[in-house]
């Protein structure tokens, strides 16, 4: 059984299982200094991380925006220790039915088998691909930007609101105006 748990950043043992999983699982252009993560958790009411545990033992996280009309899912990751079990399923199904808003993510472009893989499993979750290019600007200065994908889940249609949902992502979560 998946246990959802809301991360504070004070709470020094998950934030290191957090960090560990966060910098084995994404490239150095796909993610923040772990430094920013838990400034934004202790400094913006926006973001939020979630540990992913089964009874006691730490899975996985998720990292997330939830605004009042959808949210947005960043990081969402297992330990390479705990794959293949299910738990991300499990936990991704959980939080989007505790959260009951149309939530949206990047993906890599469905360039090679791996990218392919990961796109089928947010599918099978109810997630929708958009064919729309979206670019991920870089996270510093230091970072380059990337070519990915959006992808939807529930009642918002990317169709009609891709400018809407780029502009505020790109805002609020990478800070470009």
């Amino acid at each position: 059984m998946i246990r959802i748990s809301p991360v504070y950043p004070d709470n020094e043992q998950a934030l290191d299982f957090i960090e560990r999983v966060y910098t084995e699982s994404f490239p150095v252009d796909e993610r923040r200094d772990f430094d920013e993560v838990v400034r934004l958790l202790r400094e913006n009411d926006d973001f939020a991380i979630a540990l992913l545990c089964d009874e006691d033992t730490p899975v996985g996280f998720i990292s997330y925006w939830p605004w009042s009309d959808f949210t947005y899912m960043e990081h969402f990751a297992i330990d390479s220790c705990c794959r293949g079990a299910g738990y991300g399923a499990t936990a991704m199904t959980s939080l989007l039915h505790l959260l009951g808003k149309p939530a949206v993510l990047e993906v890599e472009k469905p360039d090679d088998e791996l990218s392919r893989r990961r796109i089928r499993f947010y599918q099978r979750l109810g997630f929708v691909l958009s064919s729309r290019p979206y670019t991920q600007p870089p996270y510093s200065a230091d970072r380059q930007p990337l070519e990915l994908r959006l992808m939807s889940y529930g009642a918002i249609d990317l169709d009609q609101t891709f400018e809407l949902v780029v502009t505020r992502i790109h805002n609020r979560v990478y800070g470009v105006e």
